[in-house]
């Protein structure tokens, strides 16, 4: 018994090489690529059509097979591992619907390398799509929290130790802007995926007289990958849109991490929903942050599957082979999936966070967070060097906290006693000076530099913010419909080509 497919091939091909190879991609490649093989075939009819490369009857009676294999669906195709993939086993239910001159005449011009890197194409731009819609609903969730949330003082951490005062609504408003350029990496992926490598076949061309072009507008493509052998031979648009996803995760995980810790009874500054948390087995008093150890374990996730791509590709001659475009790509696959889910899981999780205003508030007026504060009003108003200033300031806070009080009771009679351990000189320092520098509301509104905290720039900064969410969602809804606008084109033509027989 010989190949199904191929008469080079005298033996049918082992069991073990059908099982473990070729079933289990088959399975997936019909379940994800359906549509897009359907559409492949479609725009390949119709050009070759318009091409006078097949007869108008041929072309009539493909139209008619492929409209029918479409509305049956996935399910009437076949999956024959023996026929090694979705190509051959979508052409074997075409032959089926017509015949092995008609259905076996579609291939002309093309290969099964040029339609899988193209069907890799269109598969991650309908991905990188979604993710970004994905993404855009993240970051609505986010600045409505940021506008709720702009005047509720709490500290600004560094090395997890109390910093400045600043506000949840502020700190929300950095990771907008961490999140705005994933998404503008997002876009770029987005213009490197959107080019058709059809009409590439299977790595040097063809010598029938396609167009190119036109294959490329019934898909939607922007443009072409011009060179026959980079188009069949690359998948950097995956490697791009995969890293993409990877710096993406290492936002939400950051952010998760914060949100992970201040959740924590020691911390106790934000708490979150029951429908976000999970339970213990032996343990009635547990509320686990479930949610947030998902996102970090996601974010690690992500760069294991990048980072095992790249070291398969990386090792992949530059043509069509299945360790350099099928193998290696499959971490690609998950973890563009793994991305979708998180964001999800990260916009629940936004929703459901409820910061403890007093609670942060009273940490922010104890904690020292205030005291840079006193540094810069000492050199504001006692004429100090900035590191002088730095120095009777933290001597101020050492001897506060050997007396055990915190940063609201240091007064004028503590700074001066700093002063003389420090510089050894009295400063006459104002009685008012350090009444104003242990209110965080104060410190925060004294905060005027551009993306400073104060609640002017909060609201500049979150006009800015919403604006730009605003620009990408109509970019988004743009491109999103000139896909369906394409597509649409695509299945009048081929319905046309259908009444022609």
């Amino acid at each position: 018994m010989s190949s199904p497919v191929s008469r080079r091939l005298t033996q049918a091909m082992a069991a073990e090489v059908q099982n473990f190879i070729y079933r289990p991609r088959l399975t997936q490649e019909i379940a994800s690529s359906f549509d897009h093989v359907v559409d492949i075939n479609q725009a390949h009819t119709i050009m070759l059509a318009e091409q006078r490369i097949i007869a108008a009857a041929t072309a009539a009676s493909l139209a008619q097979a492929l409209i029918s294999i479409e509305r049956d669906g996935a399910a009437s195709v076949h999956a024959d591992p023996a026929r090694e993939d979705v190509h051959f086993n979508f052409e074997a239910a075409l032959i089926e619907r017509t015949s092995p001159q008609i259905g076996g005449g579609l291939h002309v011009g093309r290969s099964r390398n040029d339609m899988g890197a193209t069907i890799d194409r269109m598969r991650a731009r309908a991905a990188c799509l979604e993710l970004r819609a994905e993404l855009n609903r993240v970051r609505t969730v986010l600045l409505q929290q940021a506008q709720l949330h702009a005047d509720t003082v709490m500290s600004g951490y560094t090395h997890l130790r109390p910093a400045q005062p600043v506000t949840f609504g502020f700190y929300l408003l950095g990771i907008a802007g961490a999140l705005q350029r994933d998404y503008r990496r997002l876009c770029n992926a987005y213009e490197t995926i959107n080019m058709s490598p059809m009409g590439a076949a299977a790595l040097a061309g063809t010598s029938f007289a396609i167009d190119r072009e036109r294959v490329a507008a019934l898909l939607g493509f922007q443009s072409l990958v011009e060179h026959a052998q980079d188009a069949v031979a690359s998948r950097d648009f995956l490697l791009e849109l995969g890293s993409a996803c990877v710096t993406l995760g290492i936002t939400w995980s950051r952010l998760a991490q914060d949100l992970y810790v201040w959740s924590t009874d020691e911390f106790g500054l934000v708490a979150f929903s029951d429908q976000v948390s999970g339970s213990s087995s032996i343990m009635p008093q547990k509320k686990n942050p479930v949610v947030m150890e998902f996102l970090k374990a996601t974010g690690a996730e992500n760069i294991g599957s990048l980072v095992a791509t790249l070291s398969m590709m990386r090792a992949s001659h530059f043509t069509n082979s299945i360790d350099a475009v099928r193998s290696s790509t499959a971490g690609v696959w998950q973890l563009l999936d793994t991305t979708y889910r998180s964001l999800a899981i990260t916009r629940v999780m936004l929703d459901s966070c409820r910061p403890d205003r007093e609670r942060m508030l009273q940490q922010a007026r104890s904690n020292f967070s205030t005291i840079t504060d006193v540094a810069d009003l000492l050199v504001k108003q006692c004429e100090l060097a900035f590191r002088e200033a730095h120095h009777v300031a933290g001597t101020a806070v050492r001897i506060a906290l050997e007396r055990g009080l915190d940063a609201s009771q240091i007064g004028a009679e503590i700074l001066e006693n700093a002063a003389e351990i420090a510089l050894g000189r009295k400063l006459a320092i104002p009685a008012d000076l350090t009444s104003s520098c242990s209110d965080p509301n104060a410190s925060i509104r004294q905060r005027k530099s551009r993306g400073a905290a104060s609640p002017s720039e909060i609201a500049r900064m979150q006009l800015a913010a919403a604006d730009a969410l605003a620009r990408d969602d109509g970019q988004l809804q743009s491109q999103t419909r000139a896909l369906e606008d394409a597509r649409g084109r695509l299945k009048q033509a081929i319905q046309a080509l259908a009444l022609r027989s």
